[in-house]
């Protein structure tokens, strides 16, 4: 009885370290990890080049979010938040913009476009190194996909028509090819 008492007691501290140590994550440092979960399961990542591919990977992302710098705000409203709804729940009006301010904001875009892209490349000759060439081909295919499905959810949209990419829709009566299971976190063990 005190055996079971005191293994009980263990189970759950361990269960408390664990839920504390996912409640202290940074939610950055989260997404990051999701990020990478889905890179390594999309490319096929094999376990000897993760390590190496999560450094490289960590170095761009960080570059990546120095060359685009902070989030344009727009209307006095962050890009991706909701407007604050006025008492009235009326819909708040958009300001109109000048000729002055609209080439100005195409102008940081693109600018933050090329930047974008020199880090792009900068980074091509890292990641040969760690991934083959069929990874390496697919890799910035993979992460625009990713990304586009991000802001789609920060919009509030769904991010792909029915859960497809491009909204392609199996013909009638096809059903899509399975994919596979995605590999788990830790191996599970079946019961014989």
């Amino acid at each position: 009885m005190k055996r079971s008492l005191i293994f009980i007691a263990m189970m759950l501290v361990a269960f408390t370290a664990y839920a504390q140590d996912k409640k202290d994550q940074d939610p950055k440092e989260k997404f990051f990890q999701a990020r990478v979960k889905e890179m390594v399961y999309r490319l096929n990542i094999t376990d000897e080049q993760k390590p190496e591919f999560v450094n490289v990977y960590r170095a761009y992302s960080e570059a990546m979010r120095e060359a685009m710098g902070p989030m344009p705000k727009r209307d006095g409203v962050k890009k991706g938040e909701k407007p604050q709804a006025k008492a009235d729940k009326a819909k708040p009006e958009r300001k109109k913009i000048t000729k002055e301010e609209a080439v100005k904001m195409e102008k940081t875009k693109v600018e933050r476009q090329m930047k974008a892209q020199e880090v792009k490349l900068q980074y091509i000759d890292e990641f040969a190194k760690v991934l083959d060439p069929e990874q390496l081909v697919r890799f910035f295919n993979v992460e625009q996909q990713i990304q586009q499905k991000l802001h789609s959810r920060q919009q509030g949209r769904p991010g792909m028509k029915g859960g497809r990419p491009n909204g392609q829709r199996p013909g009638k009566g096809q059903r899509p090819a399975p994919r596979g299971p995605r590999p788990a976190d830790e191996p599970q063990q079946t019961a014989e």
